[in-house]
This record gives structure tokens, sequence and C-alpha cells, in this order.
């Protein structure tokens, strides 16, 4: 699971540089589609009864080694982004603008008019600030240092919100609540099926209904689940009743279906949206560091904690404040960046005074 998110992370990030604003949102979200299905495809073809079993299961590495030729196949004859292209070093102006006009005419699929005018404004733009922040030099701007903070507590919410914990080891709590390892395994497929209609669910609504409310919404719909969680947990702990484990099931599919809607995917790009061009790189870095920071703590201490007290309480311990802090903090300083540039966003904030 690792490698796809912090592929997934990349690919978005790069999706910035060369996608219009009025689309950044779907486009990104193309990504997390894909992510998700091969999750659900992956988790399928690793059944016990499909290929996950002593004999068949060279034949998952196989179809992933596939998958991964094709793409470096593929990969060199893709253009670079027209905002990287514009951010590098004049050397030879022609050769230089050459390249910008035919990365915009691949990504835009515009005329070699409308093509060159964007390129010019783009170099003007990149040119004037071409030297990128470092993960220092970015937190010395007031501007810079609040988007590179919010885009944090964006990751940091989605990393705490229980997701780290059911990705890793959502087989190992189907178990616990009495199922065998067949129905486990299917509840397991299932649930990653909920994954990927979120996502598509997501594509759908992102761009009508924004990045502010959709976030501040699903964190505070998967607080309200990861309680059901744990009352469930804590249910099927008490009574072992075998009908709590389906609808700890039921509680585990809209948690995942509530998450791919919303702070999964949002997360990966929300922050290359609230910093300038030269701000994304090092603001990325802040933000995948928080990321892997957070789950690397999650999966080190949560098996303990559990196995010192017990399933229920150490979902709770983990996975209920950090997500009520993070709605609190979202709803009051979050912007909404949809359609809008790094420069409207700058203007609202000298506006509020939020600078200081």
């Amino acid at each position: 699971m690792k490698q796809p998110i912090q592929l997934l992370n990349h690919s978005k990030r790069d999706q910035q540089f060369y996608s219009p604003a009025y689309c950044r949102g779907v486009s990104s979200l193309i990504n997390g589609v894909l992510l998700q299905f091969s999750l659900t495809v992956g988790a399928v073809l690793a059944m016990p009864k499909v290929l996950g079993s002593e004999t068949h299961w060279w034949y998952l590495y196989l179809f992933q080694l596939s998958i991964n030729t094709v793409v470096l196949c593929i990969l060199p004859m893709v253009h670079e982004s027209p905002s990287y292209l514009a951010s590098q070093e004049v050397k030879h102006h022609h050769t230089f603008k050459s390249k910008i006009v035919a990365s915009v005419k691949y990504y835009h699929e515009i005329s070699d008019e409308d093509a060159e005018r964007f390129a010019e404004n783009l170099i003007e733009t990149h040119q004037i600030s071409r030297s990128q922040e470092s993960i220092i030099s970015v937190w010395k701007t007031p501007f810079n240092r609040r988007g590179t903070l919010l885009g944090m507590m964006v990751t940091f919410a989605m990393a705490m919100s229980g997701i780290t914990v059911i990705n890793a080891f959502a087989f190992e709590i189907l178990m616990d609540v009495g199922m065998k390892q067949d129905t486990a395994a299917i509840a397991n497929a299932a649930i990653c099926f909920f994954s990927f209609a979120g996502i598509l669910v997501s594509t759908k609504i992102i761009d009508h209904f924004g990045r502010r409310p959709l976030l501040i919404s699903t964190f505070g719909f998967l607080t309200l689940v990861n309680v059901a969680i744990i009352s469930l947990m804590y249910a099927y702990e008490k009574t072992q009743n075998q009908i709590v484990s389906y609808f700890l099931i039921s509680a585990i599919c809209m948690f995942n279906f509530l998450f791919a809607m919303g702070p999964g995917p949002l997360s990966m790009f929300i922050t290359g949206e609230l910093v300038p061009q030269t701000c994304r790189s090092a603001s990325s870095v802040w933000t995948n560091a928080i990321m892997a920071t957070v789950r690397f703590l999650t999966l080190t201490f949560y098996l303990p904690v559990k196995n010192s007290t017990s399933e229920f309480m150490a979902y709770a311990i983990f996975f209920i404040v950090p997500m009520v802090v993070a709605v609190l903090v979202l709803f009051f300083l979050l912007p909404e960046t949809k359609g809008r540039n790094v420069e409207e966003i700058r203007e609202e904030y000298e506006r509020k005074a939020l600078l200081r």
C-alpha cells in the first residue's frame, strides 16, 4: 500500500504543474480513480481462492511487473509540464519557448496562437521568480507559511482519520470479529470497492461543491463513522454476536467511501493550490513528511496500545480527537481554492488581515 500512495503523492503534485485551474480537481482525481481501481483489483486477485495461495502468489508479481513495464515504456513519450519548463533557466530562447509551446499544446489541446500566448505568460510569470523556495525558506513568508501549514494540517488529519489502520489491519480486524479467512478476504475486497466508488463520486462533485465544503463535511462524517466503528468493536467484544461483525463491515465500507470521496484525493493536491509555484515542491516535502511520520508512528504504536487495552479503546485513542481538531481548524482557516489562483487567495488573506 505504501508505494501506490507515494506514487500518488508525486503524480498529484505534478498535476498542479500542467492542469488548468478550472479542471485541476477532476484531472487530479483521475489518478486517485486509477489507484483505487488497481487496489480493488489487487484485493480481489489476492484472495486465497484466486491468486493469494502458496502456489499462485508469483502471478501477482508478474501482473504488477507487466503493468510497470508498460508505464515505463510510455513515460519517455510524455511531455514535461509547461510550468516546470517555464521555471527553468533560459539558455536558448527560441528552443526554450518552442518546448513550452509544444507542452502547452500537448496538455491543453489549444491552437498554436493560443499556445504561444499561454507560453509567453508562463515564461514571464516564472522567470520573474525563477528561484525555488527551499524547505527552510518556505517558512519565512507569511503567505507561504500559512499555505504550507494548512496543507500539513489536511494531510495530518487524513493520516489520522483511521485510514492507516484500516488499510494495514482491515483483514486482521475482520478476523478478530469472528470471520473466517475466506469471508474476511471477500469483505476486504468489498471495502476496497467502496473506496473506488467513493472516488468516482468525488470526480462528479469536487468541482461543483469546491474543496473547502467537501473536506469539512467528509472529515465531519468520518468522525461520526469512527464513533460507530468504535461502538461496534465494543459491542462485539461484549456480545460476540456475528451480526455485529457485519454491521462493522458496513461501517468500514462507509468509512472508505467517505474517505475516498474527500480527504483521500484532496489531501494530495490541496497544498499545491495554497502556495505559489516556487513553493510547491518544498511544501509538498513537508506534507509528505508529515504523512510518512504519522503513518510510521501509528503503525508502530497502534498494536502495542491495542494489545495493552483493546481494539475499540486503541481506535478511540488514536482517531477521534485529531478528527475533531481538524474539522474545527479547517472550518475557521481553510479558504476555498476551487477555480482560483494563488494571487486571488493572497488577496483574500490580505483583505481579512490574516497574513501576520
